[in-house]
């Protein structure tokens, strides 16, 4: 069950001034961040696009600030280097990628110029053994947590591949999976765990002891179908690929509902670019209703970076939306205390 209690946890602010979160850009199109599963964030600008093609196979595509269609890197197939159907990607500290793959059951490692560095998995349900693997998330050793979505159960890992530990088990209760895609481990070392099945996000300790689930399946604000990606920011805010209901969810540390993104995107620089230079498109363009096409559709992932902007892969759209996060550390000392019960007011 979920905690309601508001306490303060170290390395956290007691609490927060929200000033907003507006959309901020959009990178990618259709032609070239075709089916984006995933992104890693690189330095100096880079980013990494894990793509999915129309039937089985993907690669990654490599563009930047500018929306600049650099190349693809990895390809479609069972060989070194490729993929039979991506689902996350990671970067470590020397940027090199690590990308889960449910379709070969096994975790893929390119540089950064796509150049194959190894692999590991093994199909299975014995302990280091995988089945579908979904999400991975580094911890702060660089460890990799892989959500084993169909042994329902999370596996923790050297980067060399060497089992180290897991946890859980099939089930509805705390600490059980039914297909666990999105995994995260935050910055205190706390581990968080979307439960695509069960339609909620459970958390856990650094050794994979259960503390909290939120969500029930639903459509109104806090409910979930089919949470996908997951990421935590460093205010503890907790962010929420809803596939299902094709938006994103922030729940503060508690997990307690605080907003919701569905979408609110601009032509990308490429689009533009494209749009521009085809004057049959132009017309289509200029003919549409235009609502429905900022709207997210089955985002798959979220991410954040050290600059508070989130990164959301918009898979139905081909395209990464961005917004900015404004908000402000507040102490003990900035806010009024949290009453131990409501008040009614009036006027």
């Amino acid at each position: 069950m979920m905690t309601k209690e508001s306490k303060k946890v170290a390395g956290r602010p007691y609490a927060l001034l929200r000033a907003g979160f507006p959309y901020y850009a959009t990178v990618g199109m259709r032609r070239y961040t075709t089916y984006c599963m995933d992104l890693a964030i690189g330095d100096e600008g880079r980013l990494y696009v894990l793509c999915r093609e129309d039937g089985q196979g993907g690669h990654i595509r490599r563009t930047n600030w500018n929306d600049d269609d650099l190349d693809t890197i990895g390809g479609s197939g069972t060989g070194d280097g490729q993929f039979a159907w991506p689902v996350s990607l990671l970067r470590d500290a020397a940027e090199d990628l690590y990308i889960s793959d449910e379709g070969l059951h096994r975790i893929t490692i390119l540089n950064r110029q796509g150049k194959f560095l190894g692999k590991w998995g093994v199909h299975g349900d014995g302990k280091g053994q995988l089945n579908r693997p979904a999400g991975i998330a580094f911890d702060a050793e660089e460890n990799v947590f892989v959500a084993d979505a169909l042994n329902h159960r999370v596996q923790k890992f050297t980067k060399a591949g060497k089992y180290l530990s897991s946890f859980g088990s099939h089930g509805t209760g705390g600490g059980e999976f039914d297909m666990p895609w999105g995994v995260f481990v935050d910055d205190l070392g706390q581990v968080y765990v979307s439960d695509w099945g069960n339609n909620r996000v459970q958390v856990f300790d650094a050794r994979g002891k259960f503390k909290f689930a939120f969500g029930s399946s639903g459509t109104a604000d806090g409910e979930l179908q089919g949470p996908a990606g997951v990421c935590v920011d460093a205010h503890g805010d907790i962010y929420v690929a809803d596939r299902g209901n094709s938006r994103v969810q922030l729940f503060d540390h508690t997990g307690r509902y605080v907003e919701k993104f569905t979408g609110d995107a601009t032509l990308s620089k490429s689009g533009l670019r494209y749009i521009q230079a085809n004057p049959k498109v132009l017309r289509a363009r200029e003919m549409t209703t235009l609502e429905q096409q900022k709207r997210l559709r089955g985002p798959a992932s979220v991410r954040m970076d050290n600059e508070f902007r989130l990164y959301i892969a918009d898979f139905g759209s081909h395209r990464i939306q961005v917004y900015k996060k404004e908000a402000y550390p507040l102490t003990t000392d900035d806010v009024f205390p949290e009453p131990r019960s409501p008040s009614l007011y009036t006027v």
